[in-house]
């Protein structure tokens, strides 16, 4: 006959480590998983139009966005009114008559990251590009990643089609202003507290 009195300080000490390392391992990933999301830290987006008569420079450094490193889902957001070109003409027309910035106040990208690699520092996303009330599928953006102590700098550098999204270019503009505007970003992701 087993003598259980003799097993019971065994069973007790178990069933404390046993509680133990479930908390040490639920509690590890738990904290892992909240290291895993990403926010914007700093964005510098430059945009690029050249055209027979004209070169168009642009910015914007106002952009929020959110990354999972987990589901790998990424949204970046960028609020329209705070595009800027140097002409302060320039600038009143660029957001009144072709980005329509009251009517159309935010332009959104919602992908899925499809490339992570840090040691050939490639990253590629995919996902919709909302701009000018119009929606762009499967829009593909290709960068590199730079690792810092505790973010990553993303690069990318990409065109946008204005027809793409309905931004009309009048006839007497067309030799100020490419239908195929160059981005260029550079985003500073750190990691959520």
């Amino acid at each position: 006959m087993l003598d259980t009195k003799r097993w019971e300080p065994l069973n007790l000490f178990h069933k404390k480590i046993f509680f133990l390392l479930f908390w040490i391992l639920t509690t590890n990933l738990f904290a892992d998983t909240k290291t895993k999301s990403l926010v914007v830290k700093v964005a510098k987006i430059h945009f690029l139009s050249e055209a027979p008569q004209e070169t168009i420079r642009g910015n914007i450094t106002n952009v929020s966005g959110s990354a999972n490193m987990v589901s790998k889902k990424v949204s970046i957001q960028i609020e329209m009114k705070y595009i800027n070109v140097p002409n302060r003409l320039m600038n009143r027309h660029m957001h009144e008559n072709y980005l329509e910035s009251e009517q159309y106040p935010t332009s959104i990208f919602n992908g899925v990251i499809t490339t992570w690699d840090i040691q050939s520092k490639v990253v590629e996303i995919e996902g919709d590009l909302t701009l000018h009330g119009v929606t762009k599928k499967n829009f593909k953006i290709h960068g590199s990643i730079e690792t810092r102590e505790k973010d990553f700098l993303i690069r990318s550098n990409f065109q946008i089609l204005l027809t793409d999204f309905k931004i009309e270019i009048p006839h007497l503009v067309i030799l100020k202003l490419n239908d195929t505007i160059q981005i260029e970003s550079e985003i500073l992701w750190k990691y959520q507290e």
